[in-house]
């Protein structure tokens, strides 16, 4: 039996691919904790697995007006970057500190990116460790360029030069290492060695390796990715807590008409979702299909929506038990979000609000499986054409199956288990 720990910031859909894999490494028998944030200590211990409190500057976000707020600067297409690095560097003495204590009780540790003490307590304390990735976006290659937020059109530019990826790529990190000094500084304090490398590129990857865990033909790997970068598929999670009346309410809805259009938002976007879920309502009815509108926390996000039989609107559901039965899904372009509708092999429309979500909606759009529209032009009159097409043209389908398929082939919690079994193996026999 090893002793493994996570630690694991961001939104709910960064943290449930790492509770799936937890809780298939606490049933091969290993000792199993997540780190994270209190705002989610119910979520990790109703799925029985240990939780350790990593404080941090999330902590203070408590109520859904916080959040809205909160999410509204994150999504900012310039600063959003820089205010979810402030609030991490917030209180980062608190999280080493915090993450150091947990490492007493850990052979091998698992990494997120916004986890960024955790290279740092790791090199202290010689414990080995795998960082991750989500989506093909943070790993930032020149030979597969991700849509930069605050400039989209360079993408256009890359087929001329990948050169410029090069230098844009260069002038990124030079512009955004004074967000990390709170880091550097805590390491000149407690007399520890600096980061390696810069802590938002290339100093969050693991010399012992890292897990690239997006869904397999999403990306295909490069040659300037980290060394020892391991592609696992994505580790798709089913809740074992959810929603009885809900999940009832779904299959009372699909049960007594044609598929739906759904519309979902993930656990982030959704807060900020402002007139979505109005615009989606007006252009199902225009094509007179029947919706499922999944709304999150705030009501008065559909409060303007006429009533009627054609339309649910639900506060949540797990999207597992609601994707397989829609005709089309419109989403926010979320790894887990997209990952759950190329599973349920469903046409898509991406809306992406920002991070890794345009380069995903773009990568949706290569592979054929449906249409992407960024957030600011998601108007009945802009989405109508695009939702038409992918309701009626069958090559969307079509496409949307084969992939599919391929897909449940795949096991992303297995593998990634597999890579970290294997390195916590060695960090015992050491032990020893």
């Amino acid at each position: 039996m090893a002793r493994i720990l996570f630690t694991c910031f961001g939104s709910l859909g960064d943290l449930f691919p790492y509770l799936a894999v937890a809780k298939a490494l606490q049933a091969r028998g290993h000792q199993v904790t997540v780190g994270s944030t209190a705002l989610y200590q119910q979520q990790i211990e109703a799925e029985s697995i240990r939780f350790t409190h990593l404080r941090c500057g999330l902590d203070r976000y408590t109520t859904p007006e916080s959040v809205r707020r909160l999410l509204t600067s994150f999504f900012d297409p310039v600063r959003g970057g820089k205010v979810i690095t402030a609030e991490m560097m917030a209180q980062i003495r608190e999280t080493f500190l915090d993450t150091r204590a947990a490492l007493a009780d850990a052979d091998v540790v698992i990494s997120n990116p916004l986890a960024f003490a955790t290279p740092i307590a790791c090199r202290e304390r010689a414990v080995p460790w795998l960082s991750t990735v989500l989506a093909p976006m943070f790993l930032l290659s020149t030979y597969d360029p991700p849509i930069m937020t605050p400039a989209p059109w360079m993408i256009k530019l890359h087929r001329f030069s990948p050169a410029l990826y090069r230098g844009a790529f260069a002038l990124l990190k030079r512009a955004t290492l004074g967000w990390t000094k709170p880091l550097h500084e805590l390491c000149r304090e407690l007399h520890l060695p600096p980061p390696a490398g810069h802590p938002l590129f290339a100093g969050q990857y693991s010399p012992d390796g890292t897990l690239a865990m997006f869904p397999s033909g999403f990306a295909e790997a490069q040659p300037d990715w980290p060394s020892q970068t391991r592609m696992t598929g994505f580790p798709y999670f089913s809740t074992s807590a959810g929603d009885v009346s809900a999940e009832q309410q779904i299959e009372a809805f699909l049960a007594a008409g044609a598929p739906p259009m759904v519309f979902a938002l993930g656990s982030s976007a959704v807060n900020i979702a402002s007139d979505f879920y109005a615009t989606s309502a007006s252009v199902a009815r225009q094509l007179g299909q029947r919706a499922v509108l999944v709304y999150g926390q705030h009501a008065d996000q559909i409060k303007d929506i006429p009533p009627g039989d054609d339309i649910l609107a639900i506060p949540y559901v797990a999207y597992d038990k609601l994707f397989a039965g829609a005709s089309v899904i419109v989403h926010q372009g979320g790894i887990g979000t997209l990952a759950q509708a190329m599973r349920a092999q469903r046409p898509m429309l991406v809306v992406p609000f920002g991070f890794d979500q345009p380069d995903n909606g773009l990568r949706i759009q290569r592979l054929g499986l449906g249409q992407t529209l960024p957030r600011e032009k998601y108007r009945v009159d802009t989405a109508l054409p695009l939702l038409r097409d992918l309701l009626f043209e069958e090559r969307y389908r079509r496409q949307a199956e084969t992939l599919g398929k391929q897909m449940a082939e795949e096991d992303g919690v297995s593998r990634a288990a597999d890579h970290i079994e294997a390195l916590a193996g060695k960090a015992v026999a050491l032990a020893l």
